[in-house]
């Protein structure tokens, strides 16, 4: 028999997979827009198996979060309105025509920053959900590509296009710190803060990127 305990475990996790969801949803459709504008034929394919990819992570967390909480009349937070608000802007910067700028956004930070609260939430759902867990290592796996791919991206680009990028770079990282302040659900354990999370997002950052950074 489950405890209320239990209960309110399974429906803050439900919550956090949800807005997971959310942002994977927003990766994918990212990533197919990226595959369409980018002229490199190896970057180009890159983009069109990563947005596969991202929508595989979305089926499986919403699978996770129906399958918790199949009874919940809504696993809306607020960080889906702060994940909004990090699409428009790397919807803007797709329109402007700035795609090293969107790889910032999106590979480098948003990819970073699904990484790091992935990682840091192992040990909670290792507790609370051990059948997702052969689900894991694919998922962090495929993230760390795509966060490589990002970095890698960043450091091939020449020196003049240094200063835009960190611009970039620290305005995607205002956006993301919102996302992790509007998730409450990441700190309901115990286990960390969002200060700490965006430590950790900060030291994802590639070491040019991470060196101009206030």
């Amino acid at each position: 028999m489950r405890t209320a305990i239990d209960t309110g475990c399974e429906l803050r996790i439900a919550r956090l997979f949800h807005a997971l969801w959310h942002g994977e949803r927003i990766a994918c459709a990212i990533a197919m827009r990226q595959a369409r504008v980018c002229h490199e034929p190896r970057a180009r394919r890159f983009f069109a198996l990563q947005a596969t990819q991202e929508a595989l992570h979305a089926t499986v967390f919403l699978a996770a979060a129906t399958l918790l909480a199949p009874r919940a009349r809504s696993l809306r937070t607020p960080a889906i309105a702060a994940l909004d608000d990090y699409r428009r802007r790397l919807d803007d910067d797709l329109a402007a025509g700035d795609l090293a700028g969107s790889v910032v956004g999106l590979q480098v930070v948003l990819e970073g920053l699904g990484e790091v609260v992935l990682k840091r939430l192992n040990p909670e759902l290792n507790r609370h959900g051990a059948r997702f867990a052969p689900w894991q290592k694919l998922l962090l796996a495929q993230e760390d590509i795509h966060h490589a791919f990002g970095c890698r991206w960043i450091r091939r680009g020449s020196g003049s296009a240094l200063p835009a990028l960190a611009a970039s770079a620290r305005d995607y990282l205002s956006l993301g710190s919102r996302v992790l302040a509007a998730s409450e659900e990441l700190f309901g354990y115990g286990l960390s803060t969002a200060a700490s999370y965006e430590a950790q997002l900060r030291a994802t950052l590639p070491e040019a990127l991470r060196a101009e950074q206030p």
